[in-house]
């Protein structure tokens, strides 16, 4: 077990078991090695910000139809290099639709509609204990064009931390066991090491919404 990982399940041990203790203990050791950045990609929506931007991107404000694909609670938690949660980060996620279009007047899938009920993009705070949480559906594989060449993109979320106005992460959160995954240009570019802070398992949720799944990432952002 390397270190991140033994870091990861002493901090999750501490959060299920004696509160917030763990990151003391983690400071003492040698800092943890930020999360792995990914490229923002051409979709973030700069100029097509929509008037819905809260953590749920399932349901938007004046659209009665709830969004179609299979909703997924996505959660996870900010921390530093030294074990200590980040509170008051913004997290920023988006994604596409169940049918592989984004939010973005230049995505080039105009061949289907998008789907008016999901809502493309979200945000959150992060709370004391540097944890998130988004309502949004499992993300889907999608065709694209990098270098003028189509290639299939395996499905993730993009993901940004910000601390203090300052971007701090811009990554891409996967799917544990798509297929997608073995050959996917992006995903290839970082270690095996790297992966596994980036490829979470998407499991049936405990709660109380039938059907949905849930995720979990651990964020780590330099200081």
């Amino acid at each position: 077990m390397d270190q991140l990982h033994r870091r990861r399940l002493i901090g999750g041990l501490g959060v299920g078991l004696v509160g917030f203790a763990a990151p003391a203990i983690l400071r003492a050791q040698e800092p943890a090695r930020p999360t792995a950045f990914q490229m923002e990609g051409p979709f973030y929506p700069y100029d097509d910000m929509p008037a819905d931007q809260d953590s749920d991107l399932v349901r938007v404000t004046g659209v009665d139809a709830q969004a179609m694909g299979q909703v997924t609670h996505v959660t996870g938690t900010v921390w530093d290099q030294f074990g200590a949660p980040r509170a008051g980060a913004l997290i920023e996620i988006w994604q596409c639709d169940h049918t592989g279009r984004y939010l973005h007047r230049d995505d080039p899938n105009t061949d289907r509609s998008r789907d008016a009920g999901f809502q493309g993009y979200g945000k959150a705070i992060t709370d004391a204990r540097g944890a998130f949480h988004f309502r949004t559906i499992k993300p889907v594989s999608y065709a694209a064009i990098i270098d003028g060449e189509q290639i299939w993109r395996a499905p993730h979320i993009h993901a940004a931390v910000s601390t203090r106005g300052v971007r701090r992460l811009t990554t891409q959160l996967y799917v544990a066991g798509a297929p997608q995954n073995e050959a996917d240009i992006l995903l290839q570019q970082v270690t095996s090491d790297e992966r596994e802070g980036l490829i979470r398992p998407y499991t049936p949720g405990t709660g109380s919404e039938t059907g949905a799944l849930a995720a979990h990432y651990d964020l780590i952002v330099a200081v």
